[in-house]
């Protein structure tokens, strides 16, 4: 449950934020989403990775199809990528996979300045 939120909760906060201030402001949330957060690393970086990157695909998609395709032809003679939907995969999973690491980040800024107690295994009663 609590991964699914942190998916949800990423997904808002980028489609939103997104369509009023620069991309990497979109960053900053899953940052404050992995410092409130307190699961593992791969759970983390899973749950950046999807919301961030379904928010950057709808957002490209809508975007594209607004423009018909326009911006996208054009930068696509500039990178000299196949098609436009290469060019959407391809900037969406990059927008995910920076999702991901902004949210590890988090995860270890929490995990740094937390102190746990570390557990012995062994009991002397």
């Amino acid at each position: 449950m609590n991964f699914i939120l942190r998916i949800i909760l990423n997904g808002l906060f980028a489609y939103y934020f997104l369509s009023i201030l620069p991309w990497w402001i979109v960053l900053i949330f899953p940052f404050l989403i992995g410092i409130i957060f307190n699961k593992n690393y791969l759970s983390h970086f899973l749950s950046g990775l999807v919301g961030i990157g379904v928010a950057w695909l709808y957002l490209l998609l809508s975007l594209d199809t607004q423009t018909n395709s326009i911006i996208s032809s054009k930068i696509i003679d500039i990178l000299s990528i196949e098609s436009v939907n290469l060019l959407i995969i391809y900037v969406s999973l990059s927008g995910g996979v920076l999702g991901g690491l902004s949210e590890i980040i988090g995860k270890s800024l929490r995990d740094i300045f937390s102190k746990t107690k570390k557990q012995s295994g062994y009991k002397f009663n």
